[in-house]
């Protein structure tokens, strides 16, 4: 993969360019990451009151 994207880098032209491409991938990864959390969260049935248990118990030490 990084060869390809490095393959696919020669063809940038300008640093607007760049810039786009280095947003789509940002956004690319961040949403696999959203989708990860997300798919973690129901698996383990987290929910925000179980965060701000975790906020009050980590506050507390």
């Amino acid at each position: 993969m990084q060869v390809e994207l490095l393959k696919s880098f020669k063809h940038i032209t300008n640093e607007e360019q760049l810039k786009e491409v280095k947003s789509l991938l940002n956004f690319y990864f961040r949403k696999k990451l959203d989708e990860a959390i997300d798919k973690e969260e129901k698996s383990k049935n987290y929910n925000s009151d179980i965060y701000e248990e975790w906020l009050r118990s980590s506050s507390k030490k």
